[in-house]
Order: C-alpha cells, then sequence, then structure tokens
C-alpha cells in the first residue's frame, strides 16, 4: 500500500507568516479642508464659502452658502468635533445638487484596487433631514469619458447614523481594475455628493485615497514541478506522489488517483498548450479524491485574496459530461481545530473544459474582517473532485494574491 493521504500538513499559528501588503496612500489636495485657512481674528465667524482644490457644485449661485470650509470650536465646546484632521473641515449643503468633486493628478492602473475614505458628520445646529425619505451622502470614484463623469464604484451614507461631535469614516472600494477597463490611464475622480432636502449642512473631513497592489503569497510546488519526472527512468511519464500537497487518494493501494506527469511534446494531440513548466498534476474525478495545503502565509484582517488555479481534463479519461455532470470544487479554507471549515469557494464544470489548454478558475475571498474566526490562521487552498470515477483532472499554476485595502 503506498498511501492513501500522502501527507499530513500541520500549521501551527506561532509558525504563520504575516507578509506585508503593498498599500500606498495617494495625494488628494486639501484633503484635510485646512485651506484656505480661516483667521478667526479677522472672521470671528469662523467660516468661509470657498475650498481651494476642489470643484465645487452649489446651488446657491450667488453666495455660494452650500460649500466651505469651517473652523472646528475649541475642545470644551458642545459641538466640538473631537477626532477631526487638522482645525478646520469643509461644509456642504444637504439639498441634492450640492457636491464637492476632485480630479487628482494619480491615474487608474491596471491591477490595482482603490479606496476613497471620507470622515462624515452633521451639523448640529442644521442637521440634514433624519425624516422619510432621509438625507443622503454619495461618495463615488469617477473618471471622465470626453466631458462626462462616469462613476465607477459608490457608497450611499444616511444622515441617521452620524453625529455632530464626532465623524464616522465611510469607504468607496473599488476591486482590482481590469487591463481592459475603460478607466485606466484616467485621472482618479473623487465625488461628495448631497442627496435630499435643503437647509441641512454635511461636515466633511480627512479625505484619503489609497492604491492597493496584489502580493503573491507562496504556494509550495504550485506547479507541480516536483517530484521532477525522469523521462529515461519512466517512460510512462507519470509519478502518483506530489511534493508539498496533501493528497487525499481513494485508490489506497496503488494511489492512482493523485500523481504528477509530464507533459507530451508540443506536436502531440494531447500538449497542452499553456502549461506552466514541464510538469502538470492529475487528479482523479470521483468524490474523495483532493488535493490541498496549508500555507506559510496567515489570514489578515483588511486583506482580500484570489486563489487561482490552471484546469484541464484528460484527453483519454475526461470527467463525465454526463447529467450529473462531473465537478471540481476550489476552496480557501482555514483549521478550526482539527477541521478544515471552508470560507470561500467556487465550482469547476467538467463540460467547461478542454484538454489541449487549460482555464484559469478563481476563489475570490473579499475584505477579511478584523473579527473573522480565520484572522491569524493558516491559509488552505483545497481543490476536491466531486463526481464518478475513471476521469481525471489535469492541473497547473496554483496562484495565491492578497491585496490589503
Amino acid at each position: 500500500m503506498w498511501r492513501s493521504v500522502m501527507k499530513l500538513s500541520v500549521c501551527l499559528f506561532s509558525l504563520g507568516v504575516v507578509f506585508p501588503l503593498q498599500a500606498v496612500s495617494l495625494p488628494v489636495e486639501n484633503g484635510s479642508f485646512e485651506s484656505p485657512a480661516i483667521d478667526l481674528n479677522e472672521n470671528p465667524f469662523g467660516a468661509w464659502p470657498f475650498i481651494d482644490g476642489w470643484t465645487e457644485t452649489d446651488l446657491d449661485q450667488l453666495g455660494s452658502q452650500n460649500t466651505g470650509v469651517f473652523v472646528n470650536t475649541p475642545a470644551d465646546s458642545n459641538d466640538h468635533i473631537a477626532n477631526a484632521d487638522g482645525v478646520q473641515l469643509a461644509f456642504l449643503g444637504s439639498a441634492t445638487g450640492n457636491g464637492l468633486s476632485q480630479a487628482l493628478e494619480s491615474v487608474y492602473q491596471a491591477g490595482a484596487s482603490y479606496r476613497l475614505t471620507v470622515g462624515v458628520g452633521i451639523s448640529q445646529m442644521f442637521a440634514p433631514s433624519m425624516s422619510e425619505p432621509v438625507d443622503t451622502l454619495e461618495l463615488a470614484l469617477y473618471y471622465m469619458d470626453g466631458n462626462e463623469p462616469v462613476d465607477i464604484a459608490s457608497t450611499v451614507v444616511l444622515a441617521t447614523e452620524l453625529s455632530s461631535t464626532e465623524l464616522e469614516d465611510y469607504s468607496v472600494e473599488l476591486s482590482s481594475v481590469g487591463v481592459d477597463a475603460n478607466w485606466v490611464g484616467h485621472a482618479i475622480g473623487v465625488a461628495i455628493r448631497s442627496v435630499g432636502e435643503p437647509n441641512g449642512f454635511w461636515d466633511l473631513d480627512n479625505v484619503r485615497l489609497t492604491e492597493c497592489w496584489p502580493v503573491s503569497l507562496p504556494v509550495e510546488n504550485g506547479s507541480f514541478e516536483s517530484p521532477a519526472i525522469d523521462l529515461n527512468e519512466n517512460p510512462f511519464g507519470a509519478w502518483p506522489f506530489i511534493d508539498g500537497w496533501t493528497e487525499t487518494d481513494l485508490d489506497q493501494l496503488g494511489s492512482q488517483n493523485t500523481g504528477v506527469f509530464v507533459n507530451t511534446p508540443a506536436d502531440s494531440n494531447d500538449h497542452i498548450a499553456n502549461a506552466d513548466g514541464v510538469q502538470l498534476a492529475f487528479l482523479g474525478s470521483a468524490t474523495g479524491n483532493g488535493l490541498s495545503q496549508a500555507l506559510e502565509s496567515v489570514y489578515q484582517a483588511g486583506a482580500s485574496y484570489r486563489l487561482t488555479v490552471g484546469v484541464g481534463i484528460s484527453q483519454m479519461f475526461a470527467p463525465s459530461m454526463s447529467e450529473p455532470v462531473d465537478t471540481l470544487e476550489l476552496a480557501l479554507y482555514y483549521m478550526d481545530g482539527n477541521e478544515p471549515v471552508d470560507i470561500a469557494s467556487t465550482v469547476v464544470l467538467a463540460t467547461e473544459l478542454s484538454s489541449t489548454e487549460l482555464e484559469d478558475y478563481s476563489v475570490e475571498l473579499s475584505s477579511v474582517g478584523v473579527d473573522a474566526n480565520w484572522v491569524g490562521h493558516a491559509i488552505g487552498v483545497a481543490i476536491r473532485s466531486v463526481g464518478e470515477p475513471n476521469g481525471f483532472w489535469d492541473l497547473d499554476k496554483i496562484r495565491l494574491v492578497a491585496t490589503s485595502m
């Protein structure tokens, strides 16, 4: 008997590796609304109806009284905003049509993710309407299509959620920008817009924009090049072991459901054109066969993860295409004691695949909450068959990337 479970991976929390994730703060002009600076000796009212660096859309065309900056009150005042950034903030009238926007010097880049964050509060004396329909504030990331602004991502803030003495951070998140997205190379636009009735005011401060880049996390033997097969010694070109992976194989005697194989020559009719390296993995199609690996990297709060696997099917022994079609499950998991618990997964259908070209499939795990049970646990990746016996999946190029938002 070779083995039914080839390798048992044990990952201790104390051995978990936290990899630095790449996040860059992009400059937002006058993001703290300190300009123009108000001199209380000259302007004891403490407010001014202009904001440097921002395009103001103000329904009050004569007096421009719906947008501007103001000085925070002293710390012992009952309307002092405790967590303001600097000494000034911006005010924005609550009526639909009032807004602030800014086109940054930074441009949208393919592969990057973006988070716009704004500190938001409400005026104590002139709060936006809390009655239905409640006044709202829209935060948006946009780009210019010719002369027209086009929103890419946005979020809505309700007046009922806010305080007049402490700002609350709200964010707009734009996940990984595709290489063919219309906004790649365009200036990043940030917008803050009122949607509601007149006579109320929003308090705004500390506008921040973060650009985040994915970091590749190491997956041991992700291209299945080990153990390396020497065709002179093993002309069959396959071996029933995979280094670095826990193999769950229903064939307890021969271990013929999991292993590595050498890609055929380029002129062969079953050559896999886009394989990574010279070897791939095979996995039997019967339910119960699988591969898994506990990485050294651990789940980090605030990070998002994407597991990608190149998948194909055997030309001679394809998984079943008849109903119910054989499937392959890709998953991200963590260990709760001795039990693996899936966090995110996706299903691949055999009918979608080729025997000569791999197709990439991904599992996405969005931003991990600070109180998620898996924070600090080793990242687990799993590939599992769900189907009937006698077929085989071809696997290659296992990749895991993390993005901090």
